[in-house]
């Protein structure tokens, strides 16, 4: 129509300047993103080549099987009691649905403008983790959640564009000298904010590209591509494994030799058939609580019944910081903290090893939350366990074609109860799993043509050796296992766009000249 017959070069760039404005919206803007999403839609009713763009999406194999699954996502409000809910979830779904069909739709963007697309994604996630690390350290604190020092976007997601970035870096193929040192210090740069974040999605989602890059680099002989794998990956399981040694030969105490008296005579409270630790020592072990409230009231005006602003109550944060210590439960381990321990306590810190920043931190984390079932309430990793558990219970009453995308958070709800779970109401999400989140809304039936779009599209671009595809894939495949990421504006846009981009006819070439 108006912009049929424009010149291609500036069909070219404006083509490029919609996706420059996803990709901000996507790190920074969630109303830049809505918009860049209505500017391409936009572009492809001014182009007008309407039929053109009915054949590319045509001959799109792994788009019409993404349509499909849509198609039957939409006909789940069919079966949906709640209808009004379905609608609400279709319309929050708009980007999901729209960005790959228009950016297949649209005249094919050249290779050159798809791998600046790339660099410019790669240098505006370097910016925002520049900016975000500053911020958060220029305003730490030892209670500051390390989950707030991601400003713009979901901690979670945002690991993802910073694994994909790494991706994106990583393969690039550079002749200057200055600008190839450049990429490398962004390479350093951002596995140091994986490890700083300590998001262990990301962390998946790292090792998982590791190990994919190292099966291509074989696969095409790639030395150099097996060789900086290996140095990677053998760092990352040799941190684990230092501190899972660490954590193995703390001090354990002999349970026959527990004393059964304070140092001041009162009856000890011993819980030897807790396995829960911390710092290698007995968490239910050595309590006195009758000294401990009274002992406590002389070193802080804080009550033990309150809350922190995490809402743990200071009880436990007591009992968990003086056993990371290694003393009793009672007067005389009280009396033995610091001022500075008592500070720690009143900011809400459980632990000494709550202090150490990077990964290590993530890990001491996951390591109490494994060995301490008795409440998964602000526990994330327990909390999935909760989550799953009650998905599959929904499944299983639902597993042909799921509850439909209406009832979906409803029938959640009322499993919880059903369940008598000790999930808080607050705490009572979905799925934490895309794949068991889509069965339950769509059934096998749904989560077979999910599947079979993803496993369609792997294939294709693994045959054709698009390494940068491949990758991006595998991240939103790891981030599946753990995470809802399709039901965020940044998780669906992220996986939308670049699905899109992937998908149109030029393919992609595994390396960027720059």
């Amino acid at each position: 129509m108006f912009l049929q017959k424009m010149n291609p070069k500036n069909t070219q760039l404006l083509l490029l300047v919609g996706c420059l404005f996803v990709l901000i919206g996507l790190l920074f803007s969630k109303a830049i993103l809505s918009l860049s999403t209505a500017y391409l839609i936009l572009l492809f009713i001014l182009f007008g080549n309407y039929s053109e763009g009915f054949i590319r999406i045509q001959k799109n194999i792994s788009l019409l099987l993404f349509i499909l699954f849509i198609g039957f996502y939409i006909t789940s409000l069919f079966w949906s009691k709640l209808i009004i809910s379905g609608l609400s979830d279709l319309l929050s779904k708009g980007n999901l649905i729209l960005l790959p069909i228009i950016l297949v739709a649209l005249p094919v963007l050249s290779n050159k403008n798809k791998a600046i697309i790339l660099q410019l994604f790669a240098g505006l996630v370097i910016i925002e983790s520049c900016i975000n690390f500053s911020n958060f350290y220029l305003n730490y604190s030892p209670d500051k959640d390390i989950r707030t020092m991601s400003l713009f976007v979901s901690h979670i997601r945002f690991s993802l564009f910073v694994v994909f970035a790494l991706c994106i870096l990583a393969y690039q193929k550079i002749a200057k000298i200055s600008t190839n040192i450049l990429r490398w210090m962004g390479i350093v740069w951002l596995l140091f904010y994986i490890y700083y974040a300590q998001v262990l999605s990301g962390v998946l989602a790292l090792l998982i590209c590791i190990f994919v890059s190292l099966i291509l680099g074989i696969k095409s002989t790639h030395k150099r591509v097996v060789m900086y794998s290996l140095i990677v990956l053998t760092a990352i399981i040799s941190s684990l494994g230092v501190f899972i040694f660490n954590t193995s030969s703390n001090e354990k105490i002999n349970i026959q030799a527990y004393p059964t008296h304070t140092k001041l005579g009162h009856l000890y409270f011993h819980d030897t058939t807790s396995n829960a630790t911390e710092n290698g020592y007995p968490l239910h072990c050595f309590i006195n609580e009758k000294e401990l409230d009274s002992t406590w009231k002389t070193k802080s005006t804080i009550a033990l019944t309150s809350l922190t602003k995490n809402n743990f109550n200071y009880h436990t944060v007591l009992i968990r910081y003086l056993t990371s210590k290694g003393l009793t439960k009672d007067a005389e381990g009280i009396n033995k903290l610091s001022n500075q321990d008592i500070k720690n306590i009143e900011l809400g810190i459980p632990t000494i090893l709550s202090l150490q920043t990077g990964l290590q931190n993530r890990l001491n984390e996951l390591h109490y939350q494994l060995n301490c079932f008795e409440n998964p309430n602000g526990h994330s990793i327990l909390q999935r366990l909760e989550y799953w558990k009650t998905g599959w219970s929904i499944f299983k009453k639902n597993w042909f074609i799921g509850t439909g995308i209406g009832d979906y958070k409803e029938a959640y709800q009322t499993e919880y109860m059903n369940l008598n779970s000790l999930l808080q109401q607050k705490n009572r999400l979905e799925s934490h799993n895309q794949f068991l989140g889509i069965a339950i809304a769509t059934g096998s039936v749904g989560l077979l043509l999910f599947l079979l779009h993803l496993t369609y599209t792997f294939r294709i671009f693994w045959q054709k050796k698009e390494v940068i595809p491949v990758l991006f894939l595998s991240i939103c495949i790891s981030s599946f296992l753990v995470e809802d990421t399709l039901t965020t504006l940044a998780g669906m846009s992220f996986f939308s766009f670049f699905i899109g981009l992937f998908l149109t006819n030029n393919s992609i070439k595994n390396e960027v000249n720059n």
